[in-house]
């Protein structure tokens, strides 16, 4: 289905992605473009022309850069695949809202075993003045909706369950590309394995010099407990680490005897004390103010 969702930012960068997609071979047609397909200089010119009131919009995205393919089947013949990637081309503008945008679109079907396809499209509508923009969430459930109707539409192709899980127990999309495609371990699971070795040690002494060693605080604000990554100068809630992650803290915390927000107290209260007397200095000082102009001149 959706294997990437890209933004390219720079000119450069969509002079080469419009180039690279209208290789030999390759099925091209357009949206919204006067240019011919096989103008690659004219249909780049009339995008980037078409972001220029863009300078000023929220965002840095000049085009969005798509790519949806099919699973290789060794059945269905070519033909057919082109048909089903330019129906499901077309749902997903419909579904993402960007039929009012300018687009290049190549199919490509003889280059790798999987039949797919590049699509660019400009980041605004034709002469629109803002940038397309949207939340996660609704991105999801945008790949949820294609990847069911890819499902109950063409049922002779392998069916996927990789957008229609349940969206809430999704992690995030950059935290999923670089654990499932890169097979390699999260910023998320990081700060859990760290944590899991400092709950290891036996002693709070112990357990504070693990944390400082690795730049990491954890702090309390009501009843949640996060943790800053100082290096990165993010923080992270335990719960969104890791599911019972906090609730394992606080029973070590217990154990022993650990109370990290002691000081802190401390420092708050003696903040408090120099306000307040700074605070009663200043009365001070205008009720004696005060009491100088009520005097009068001696004779």
């Amino acid at each position: 289905m959706i294997q990437s969702n890209q933004g390219i930012s720079s000119t450069k960068g969509v002079k080469n992605i419009v180039k690279y997609i209208s290789k030999d071979n390759a099925l091209l047609y357009t949206n919204n473009i006067m240019s011919q397909p096989d103008d690659i200089e004219g249909m780049t010119q009339e995008i980037l022309d078409n972001t220029k009131p863009l300078k000023n919009s929220r965002g840095k995205n000049l085009v969005i850069s798509v790519t949806l393919s099919l699973p290789p089947d060794g059945i269905t013949p070519k033909e057919q695949q082109i048909q089903i990637l330019k129906n499901l081309i077309d749902v997903n503008e419909q579904n993402r809202d960007l039929k009012n945008h300018l687009a290049v679109i190549a199919i490509h079907s003889n280059d790798t075993a999987q039949c797919h396809a590049h699509c660019v499209y400009s980041a605004n509508e034709q002469f629109g003045t803002k940038r397309k923009r949207v939340d996660k969430k609704t991105f999801l459930k945008q790949q949820q909706a294609l990847e069911n109707y890819r499902n109950t539409n063409f049922p002779y192709l392998k069916k996927t369950n990789h957008y229609s899980q349940t969206l809430e127990k999704r992690i995030s999309i950059n935290e999923g590309r670089m654990k499932h495609l890169r097979k390699a371990i999260t910023q998320k699971d990081q700060i859990k394995s760290k944590i899991e070795i400092a709950m290891s040690k036996t002693n709070k002494v112990d357990f504070q010099k693990y944390l400082k060693s690795q730049n990491l605080i954890i702090y309390k604000r009501g009843k949640i407990v996060g943790i800053r990554d100082i290096d990165k100068k993010r923080n992270y809630r335990m719960e969104t680490v890791n599911k019972g992650l906090q609730a394992k803290y606080i029973a070590f915390e217990k154990k022993i005897n650990l109370k990290l927000d002691t000081q802190l107290k401390q420092k708050v209260t003696k903040q408090k004390a120099i306000q307040q007397q700074k605070a009663q200095e200043r009365a001070n000082k205008i009720q004696q103010t005060k009491s100088n102009k009520g005097r009068g001149r001696g004779i």
